[in-house]
């Protein structure tokens, strides 16, 4: 049974996933592993797509038609959706750890009492201005390079429709929107600790599924449907490097003969994934 506060909530924000037809074997990982992780979402979840529609009456598909851009999608997107925030992610970002929902009303009602702009629901390396007043755990973002991150983030809808700009990729979005942001009086903030948990690395990396997504699907009983190459040279590659910064390789590295050895091994491995 729903409460009034469920209501309320489901009033003031959704959850907007982009994505395109492209992309549908990302769909089913991701929306198994969100509800799995964010079980009691408060909030309607809406999918952009082109033609294509994912089958779970917890997804509304919006099917937009031909691709026109990003950005362009997004701003389409916006004017059907009729909460006042929006919580944006992007459809490879696979969760991994259970949701706080409690925590994220707090931060809506946060927003609508303090008129915040943005708040980022990962934590980025961008530069603040130091700790925004609140008990929410939360930093301010300093105006300049980075201040727009498309992790997952929560958004007054009329600030992120107004950043937008036609045809711009995410990418160009982070960069571009960082600098028009500065002219937005509202605060952008980000939490200290994740609130909506993913792998940073997102689970595709130039167009190959991240081999450490993939393993975590595989624990969670998830069966992946792709023709989608996976990338275990990258996997390798980092865990070389994971080795070779390691304290106790490099105690290893100060024996004589299987330092070299291992060395040795090494530069063999770095050659043959960087093929």
């Amino acid at each position: 049974m729903t409460n009034n506060s469920d209501n309320q909530y489901k009033n003031n924000c959704a959850v907007l996933v982009s994505s395109y037809d492209g992309a549908h074997d990302l769909w089913q990982p991701f929306f198994t592993l969100f509800f799995r992780f964010w079980p009691d979402c408060p909030f309607p979840v809406y999918l952009i797509s082109n033609y294509q529609r994912y089958e779970d009456q917890r997804v509304a598909s919006i099917l937009i038609g031909k691709d026109k851009g990003w950005a362009t999608n997004i701003k389409r997107t916006l004017k059907q959706i009729h909460t006042p925030y929006v919580i944006c992610m992007l459809d490879d970002l696979f969760l991994e750890k259970m949701t706080d929902t409690k925590y994220i009303n707090s931060l809506i009602e946060f927003m609508q009492e303090k008129k915040i702009g943005y708040i980022s629901l990962f934590p980025t390396t961008a530069p603040t201005d130091g700790p925004f007043p609140s008990d929410l755990n939360l930093v301010e973002k300093s105006k300049g390079f980075n201040r727009v991150a498309l992790q997952a983030g929560l958004w007054d809808k009329n600030i992120l429709s107004g950043l937008l700009k036609d045809g711009e990729t995410p990418w160009n979005m982070e960069i571009e929107g960082s600098i028009r942001s500065n002219n937005i009086e509202a605060p952008f903030l980000t939490v200290k600790e994740p609130v909506i948990y993913y792998n940073a690395q997102t689970a595709v990396i130039r167009g190959k599924w991240n081999y450490k997504v993939v393993k975590f699907c595989r624990r969670e009983g998830i069966k992946i449907k792709s023709q989608r190459p996976v990338n275990y040279k990258r996997f390798i590659a980092t865990s070389i490097d994971r080795i070779r910064k390691d304290s106790f390789f490099r105690t290893l590295r100060a024996i004589p003969i299987i330092g070299y050895l291992g060395v040795i091994a090494l530069k063999i491995a770095r050659k043959i994934t960087s093929k």
